[in-house]
């Protein structure tokens, strides 16, 4: 990892006009997207701005694949901002082991990045105020009481990926009143985030970094236009509602869901209903489509939860019975891609 972080910052040193990332493949075939040196430096700005003190750039932690837009994006910022980057391998839960993490350290005489292995004096000397965590490495975090003593010691946390249960985000209401949890919204195709929602009582609303515009389709899809998609219209899979010209609240996936007997069923809508009539926390089930001779595709729960089957059902009777799941399957762990992300595979 961090020889491909030493590559990627001396191609940016070196004027690299052009970067090429792969998406997920979360919700399709990986697809390459290859975004501009302009691009990506507007997109470290705005980021910038929007979640930080531009006089004074973060010292970032970054625990996050860098063939991926969250990973590779960090150490973007950081030659932007000109600013130190912590490198630690993307681990399940990256606070509970850094053993293995090296500063690349910014000389701003050289205007180059200088490794130096971990060492307590020089983590004192260089604490990270801010991380980009996956919502499953923040889940397992909280789950860990030293990793999660960690978590106060960041003044800003951005949360990518996938929805937080009501659950976690109230812990960090509660647990970390000085520090700022940021749920970004983005995609590969937009370089990384352009809008966030800041964790706290009662707000759902994204607020769009300066330099986005928004509006929504017939289907009340995400429409977007910033320097990463050279102002052209990007259409989104994700269901919003506009509240204010730079505010929208999130609804549902568009191209993630189930179609059962001819109903459409939202994926991650289901699941978050699951959760809350279980009690069991986002990432340790999730939902599948199974093909089915008669449906087309069949409700399929994957849980890790080793629980009586009717203890299951019963928690998940009040679900509009189309919702109810046709089978449940237990399994060890629940699957997912290099980016954190669930592989919502029917059959494991």
């Amino acid at each position: 990892m961090l020889t491909e972080a030493i590559d990627i910052l001396s191609a940016w040193r070196n004027g690299e006009s052009a970067f090429t990332l792969t998406t997920s493949g979360s919700t399709g075939e990986p697809t390459p997207i290859t975004h501009s040196r302009e691009a990506l430096t507007w997109s470290a700005m705005s980021t910038l701005h929007a979640w930080y003190n531009p006089t004074k750039p973060p010292i970032q932690l970054c625990a996050l694949p860098l063939n991926k837009a969250g990973g590779f994006m960090q150490l973007i910022r950081a030659a932007v901002w000109q600013s130190s980057i912590w490198i630690t391998p993307p681990t399940s839960n990256p606070l509970s082991n850094l053993d293995a993490a090296h500063l690349l350290q910014f000389n701003p005489e050289t205007k180059q990045f200088e490794t130096r292995p971990l060492s307590q004096d020089l983590w004192n000397q260089y604490k990270p105020t801010t991380v980009s965590l996956t919502p499953m490495q923040l889940s397992l975090i909280l789950n860990e009481p030293s990793s999660a003593s960690m978590l106060s010691d960041f003044e800003v946390v951005l949360i990518g990926g996938q929805a937080l249960s009501a659950e976690i985000e109230q812990r960090l209401i509660t647990d970390y009143p000085n520090t700022r949890f940021i749920h970004t919204f983005g995609s590969t195709e937009t370089a990384s985030h352009f809008a966030g929602r800041e964790i706290t009582p009662d707000n759902s609303d994204y607020l769009i970094a300066p330099g986005t515009q928004i509006k929504t389709n017939q289907l009340g899809e995400l429409q977007i236009a910033n320097p990463t998609t050279k102002q052209a219209w990007l259409t989104l899979h994700d269901r919003v509602i506009i509240t204010a010209p730079n505010r929208f609240q999130w609804i549902e996936r568009s191209n993630l869901y189930i179609n059962t007997g001819g109903v459409k069923i939202a994926i991650e809508t289901l699941e978050s209903q699951i959760a809350t009539l279980t009690h069991w926390p986002l990432f340790s089930f999730y939902i599948a489509g199974k093909s089915h001779p008669v449906y087309g595709e069949q409700i399929t729960l994957f849980t890790t939860h080793n629980q009586p089957l009717p203890q299951i059902q019963a928690a998940l009777s009040s679900l509009n019975k189309l919702e109810q799941p046709k089978e449940i399957v237990f399994i060890p762990a629940v699957p997912t891609l290099s980016n954190g992300k669930i592989y919502r595979n029917p059959n494991p």
